[in-house]
């Protein structure tokens, strides 16, 4: 009997322990101490202690922090700030205003825009016709040579527009020179002036055009590269007796692409006045090199036969335009 009512006490204490324990919270710490447990091995094997580190098995990627979500969702859904948005519309405004301004500076694009392109702008700010200049050119990755027959330059400022002419190739002084449509091919140049050619046509420059420097003014000057004097005439027996030794002498002086027009020595041979008159002229030149490979330059001079000034000084915006009036390229300065 008194064991019975010992076991029906401890019943009882235990029941009371138990709704005691649960009121004052127990159950919420029970709870809240589960929840820290990230690693049960840390938690199991280091005393009941947790380092807070989550168990990850080798293939499970790491935990994402907050900042990797939002990056996540930036990728993914674009900016998630006003200001993120503000910024990236103003970026793309900018970019399209951009492309329209290009687009009304530049009119409307021609087939060969890219093909051939204002490389230098020359001396389009000076003040007389004869010195103002811009240079074109063919571009070194073209298939085939570029017909630049009835295309223009015109500033888009004024509308003042002036017409390529045809060239000749090889030009020769005193002459009525062949006149074609001009070609640029792969890589060549040309210089547009805009006043009238010191020889009277637009002219594919060559290895004698130094001697046109001589007498008359180029803007730019031409280059100054034409055969040697000395080498017009080989030193053989023939051509010293005919010649005479005075005559090699003189050669070697003479300048390169320089007409020897007086100061010729006294001791020097008719036949070698003569040979000097001929030979080291613009059309002797040409005359004994147009056959070679070498002859023709890559470069031409195209005048646009104004008798003033085509481009502003200051400011403008010069477009190169095909023979349909497309925009090939433009220059703005």
């Amino acid at each position: 009997m008194i064991k019975k009512v010992l076991w029906s006490l401890l019943a009882f204490l235990i029941v009371v322990l138990v709704v005691a324990w649960i009121w004052t919270g127990g159950l919420g710490r029970v709870l809240a101490a589960a929840k820290s447990l990230t690693n049960i091995v840390d938690f199991i094997f280091y005393n009941g202690t947790s380092t807070r580190a989550s168990l990850r098995l080798p293939w499970q990627p790491e935990s994402l922090t907050d900042d990797s979500f939002a990056q996540l969702a930036r990728q993914a859904y674009g900016p998630s700030t006003e200001q993120d948005e503000l910024s990236s519309l103003t970026s793309e405004y900018e970019k399209l205003d951009s492309q329209i301004t290009e687009s009304k500076t530049f009119g409307d694009p021609s087939p060969l825009k890219g093909q051939v392109r204002i490389i230098n702008e020359g001396d389009a700010k000076e003040t007389s016709a004869p010195a103002e200049y811009i240079e074109i050119g063919a571009g070194v990755r073209n298939t085939a040579p570029i017909d630049i027959n009835g295309w223009s330059l015109q500033s888009a400022y004024t509308g003042i527009r002036a017409y390529i002419p045809q060239g000749a190739s090889p030009f020769v002084m005193g002459v009525v020179n062949n006149m074609n449509p001009i070609q640029l091919a792969p890589g060549q140049s040309a210089v547009v002036n805009s006043g009238v050619s010191p020889v009277g046509v637009s002219f594919r420059e060559n290895a004698c055009s130094g001697y046109l420097g001589q007498l008359q003014v180029f803007a730019p000057p031409l280059s100054n590269s034409c055969p040697s004097p000395a080498s017009e005439l080989p030193l053989t027996p023939d051509n010293l007796r005919t010649y005479g030794e005075a005559c090699f002498d003189f050669l070697q002086t003479i300048p390169v692409c320089k007409a020897p027009l007086n100061n010729v020595p006294p001791n020097v041979s008719s036949n070698c006045r003569y040979l000097a008159a001929d030979a080291l002229s613009y059309n002797g030149c040409v005359a004994k090199n147009r056959s070679r490979a070498s002859f023709a330059e890559d470069s031409w001079r195209i005048y646009l036969n104004s008798g003033t000034e085509l481009w502003r000084n200051s400011h403008d915006i010069i477009r190169l335009l095909d023979a349909d009036g497309r925009t090939v390229d433009v220059l703005t300065y």
